[in-house]
């Protein structure tokens, strides 16, 4: 059986070009296909520039904790502002790549799951949708806004059952990131930046065949929005709302593409990061792949302390 994860873009992105898509028609859209052994729920989210929908897709795992098992979860979270800036621009923008990845990731696990082929744990995967969402100035390229608060959304997508969690948003609109593809984060854990994951490092090269490709994260890139310091985007921002491990999955180009560019949207590098999300799916919640090295981990923290705190400040709780 086929890995590929074409199929299963091509329609997500035929599914979120809609004018009126929402939460309704993404649940409809999984109800229509028939799979077996996941829960889709939606909530509509309202904000000062217009509403969004939150969309929940759990696929269940032979030993997750949904089955009363301890398999580890992992979440997968499509971070963005919106898939769309209409009235102003027609049709899917470039920062619709986190919610095409990550519904397209729902659709390949459920698909396997409904063939026989069961992850060990549960895998949660979560993003909004929205096809008329805000634009706002960015350097170097305009970007979209979203609708709704920003921490209103990671507060929901860092759900407390992850024990890990992939975040993936389109990160073409920058000077550092030159990469035809995709390209992973550090990890990141409670405030601190550790060293990039071997583990999926092993997976980026044997997905994708080359050699990889991560995004140069700093520190302030991982202080809350409320910071006013540049932000490369909001990749890894779920972190604030939680102590799972969090890293993020960019779509990148060689060029700075605008968040709200139209026409740009790259079925191949979507298809290679979904696939390499499926794939840690597997790996993670088998325990064959970790985020981080626990060892390092308590070493840091009994040496240098805590940062959480520190980190979050201007965040609400």
């Amino acid at each position: 059986m086929s890995t590929s994860c074409l199929k299963h873009v091509v329609e997500v992105v035929d599914l979120l070009e809609s004018p009126s898509v929402d939460g309704g028609a993404v649940r409809e859209f999984f109800e229509s296909k028939g799979l077996e052994g996941l829960d889709v729920t939606t909530e509509r989210i309202r904000g000062s520039k217009g509403w969004t929908n939150f969309v929940k897709v759990v696929i269940h795992g032979r030993g997750g904790k949904s089955a009363g098992g301890s398999a580890p979860t992992l979440g997968v979270v499509g971070r963005l502002g919106g898939i769309g800036a209409r009235p102003s621009l027609i049709g899917l923008v470039s920062d619709a790549d986190g919610a095409v990845v990550a519904l397209a990731t729902a659709y390949k696990l459920a698909e396997l799951h409904a063939r026989g082929d069961v992850l060990e744990g549960d895998v949660m995967v979560v993003t909004h949708v929205c096809p008329s969402a805000p634009t706002e100035p960015y350097e170097p390229v305009p970007m979209m806004s979203s609708p709704v608060d920003i921490f209103e959304l990671l507060k929901r997508e860092a759900d407390p059952s992850m024990d890990a969690i992939l975040s993936v948003d389109a990160t073409k609109a920058n000077w550092v990131v030159k990469h035809a593809g995709f390209a992973i984060t550090p990890t990141i854990k409670e405030g601190w930046i550790l060293k990039v994951s071997t583990d999926l490092i092993n997976i980026y090269m044997r997905v994708t065949g080359e050699p990889p490709a991560v995004v140069p994260i700093t520190m302030q890139d991982i202080t809350p929005y409320t910071t006013p310091v540049y932000h490369i985007n909001s990749i890894v921002q779920p972190w604030i709302y939680t102590r799972a491990p969090v890293v993020g999955v960019a779509t990148t180009a060689r060029i700075a593409v605008p968040g709200s560019a139209t026409g740009a949207t790259n079925i191949w590098t979507l298809e290679q990061a979904a696939r390499f999300v499926v794939e840690v799916a597997k790996d993670f919640t088998a325990g064959r792949a970790k985020f981080y090295d626990e060892e390092e981990w308590r070493k840091i923290v009994s040496i240098h302390g805590e940062l959480r705190d520190v980190m979050r400040r201007g965040a609400p709780p």
